[in-house]
């Protein structure tokens, strides 16, 4: 986050808005530039950011209106958006190329994750606490529904409008930007250097996520009740008895909206809209699908177009308070015999988690992207005084900055040599990112974001021909007894639930790793939420897993490793059969040095 202005020294300051050369609107893959010219002076980069306009969706496609309600992942928001930042100087050297920045964004999150934290950046950078459509930042919410005693298709009750649904809306963030040339303290001199920002957009099935219904662990599916149609009826309807998950409570009150002030309402149920918390839309096209093969019943499965979402009211019998949901065309056939129609449920995506066919396009715009400077007007005489040192070459500023170096072993290697090829005079920490490549562009999982456990069963890592830590770190997870009862499905997630915990050897490896990283830790919990057994990342479960390595004694201390062999030793059980990639990310310091009319160098 931002830091507070230091008044120590009576300072002039400014902001200044940089525009792209390139466009004003940006979609996946494309590539943002920006140039900050010499005329700027001195920049506080500390608190300088990228603002922008964002939105979900493809611009001007016809087909977004059929979508799903997605947020990016709520992790790390609308940093996600950034694949790759490269910063060089006005005459083409490379200052830093941040690879891999969305996964070391998410790392970051996770690492400095705090009440405080998480309620600014939901504000500034579109995180959210969870994928819930009432949490989600990206889109506005459902109108109330008016129960009625028998709702009936066409009849203008309930949700009959795209106008009365959640729409996607345009979201204005301020991402502070990640890295060492943005993370100087001191005063930036850009008056003898220039800086060209590039940014690399990231793909869009690989950082949006779909909204949850909440239904345990699977964010896309949500279980039907069962039907029955009259002889010779056909139905084109869905009802949900789940009212809980989408914060409708039911009761005994009397058909309505609930007025606070009215008499005999029940305490917390005065003005309920039954469907704040449904990701369903008219218009949105989804999957409806029976699990009961040997008895479909009148049942046909496809892809539906909703055309109304209706509730019961408190006088429906069986039905009361439930929701219904009508499709454009019948969904069960017409039976002179009809028969149960079981084990019906939506599906908002494909079975693999890929968009359906008629969603067209998943995708996000960029709109008139800013780079905001702030800009530092000091004294004419400490002015002068850098000035004088730049031109002479006695001018310097040091930068802790990271290099990603990538491994990957495959599905059939559980015992894994990786060598971390990187020749560094500083590095401070090594942390290991470990993610599966399974579905790693899917709506559903975050398996190219967050970091994962994957079955590891121990790690060590060989510096300079010396092992380090002087053991293997047991990855081993404690396992609570089998005769605890699992949570349900509307209870909070317990540690348990999942199973398994961190050993806390392994966590004290990675809190000192992260401290000699420079991250303002503020939780290590992010490295529990990750199931051993599950080959592929589960959205719903927000979190991530490292192995890391401090090579810094102490503060402000580094370890030379030029010339070294840098080996990560990681051994998975045999259980773990999927391609790992991993991402190491290798924190060291960089320094810029001025060297007057010969330009400058970076120091490594």
């Amino acid at each position: 986050m931002f830091n507070v202005k230091n008044n120590a020294i009576q300072l002039g300051q400014e902001s200044v808005k940089v525009v792209t050369r390139s466009g004003t609107q940006f979609v996946p893959d494309n590539i943002v530039r920006f140039e900050i010219p010499k005329g700027l002076g001195f920049l506080d980069m500390k608190n300088s950011y990228l603002e922008a306009e964002v939105e979900i969706g493809v611009p001007n496609q016809a087909s977004n209106v059929t979508q799903p309600c997605l947020s990016f992942d709520p992790v790390a928001g609308a940093n996600n958006l950034i694949e790759r930042m490269t910063i060089r100087s006005s005459s083409g050297r490379v200052i830093e190329e941040l690879a891999g920045y969305d996964v070391y964004a998410n790392l970051h999150h996770n690492a400095t994750k705090a009440e405080g934290n998480e309620n600014k950046r939901t504000i500034m950078e579109g995180c959210a606490k969870s994928l819930l459509i009432q949490d989600n930042p990206w889109a506005t919410q459902n109108s109330a529904i008016v129960p009625t005693a028998v709702p009936v298709s066409g009849d203008g009750t309930g949700l009959d409008a795209a106008s009365k649904c959640w729409k996607p809306i345009r979201r204005k963030v301020c991402l502070p930007l990640l890295g060492g040339v943005f993370g100087v303290k001191e005063q930036f001199p850009v008056f003898e250097l220039g800086l060209e920002v590039e940014i690399i957009l990231n793909k869009a099935l690989k950082v949006l996520r779909v909204a949850s219904f909440d239904d345990g662990n699977t964010l896309d599916q949500v279980d039907c009740d069962d039907i029955t149609m009259p002889a010779g009826t056909p139905g084109n309807f869905v009802i949900l008895s789940q009212r809980a998950k989408f914060n409708s409570m039911g009761g005994a009150t009397a058909a309505g909206l609930q007025d606070p002030s009215a008499v005999g309402a029940n305490e917390g149920e005065y003005n309920i809209n039954s469907a704040c918390n449904l990701p369903l839309r008219v218009g949105q096209v989804v999957r409806v699908e029976g699990t009961n093969a040997a008895n479909p019943g009148d049942f046909t499965a496809g892809n539906y177009t909703i055309s109304q979402i209706c509730q019961f009211d408190n006088t429906a019998g069986a039905n009361a308070n439930k929701l219904q949901i009508f499709f454009t065309t019948n969904i069960i056939a017409a039976n002179a015999a009809p028969t149960l129609n079981n084990a019906i449920t939506i599906h908002q995506l494909s079975a693999t988690g890929a968009p359906l066919a008629e969603h067209g396009v998943i995708g996000y715009s960029v709109n008139e992207p800013r780079l905001v400077l702030q800009k530092v007007i000091p004294p004419a005489s400490v002015a002068q005084a850098v000035a004088n040192g730049v031109r002479r070459g006695q001018y310097s500023i040091n930068l802790n900055s990271w290099v990603m170096v990538n491994n990957s072993i495959p599905s059939s290697q559980t015992t894994s040599t990786n060598i971390i090829a990187v020749d560094l005079s500083r590095v401070k920490s090594i942390l290991s990112v470990p993610t599966s490549q399974n579905n790693t562009d899917n709506l559903l999982y975050a398996n190219g974001l967050q970091g994962l456990y994957l079955d590891a069963n121990r790690y060590i890592y060989q510096i300079d021909n010396k092992f380090r830590p002087d053991r293997h770190c047991d990855l081993a997870r404690e396992q609570f007894p089998a005769a605890l009862r699992a949570p349900t499905a509307d209870e909070v997630p317990r540690p348990y639930k999942l199973g398994q915990h961190p050993s806390g050897f392994h966590l004290f490896e990675n809190e000192k790793a992260l401290l000699a990283a420079g991250l303002d830790l503020k939780n290590l919990n992010f490295i529990t939420p990750n199931s051993g057994t599950d080959n592929q990342y589960n959205a719903v479960m927000p979190g991530s897993w490292i192995v890391g390595r401090s090579l810094a004694g102490q503060a402000n201390a580094s370890m030379n490793i030029m010339g070294k062999s840098v080996i990560l030793y990681l051994d998975y059980r045999a259980a773990s059969n999927m391609v790992k990639l991993i991402h190491n990310f290798v924190i060291h310091n960089r320094s810029i040095v001025f060297e007057g009319m010969n330009g400058i160098s970076i120091s490594y």
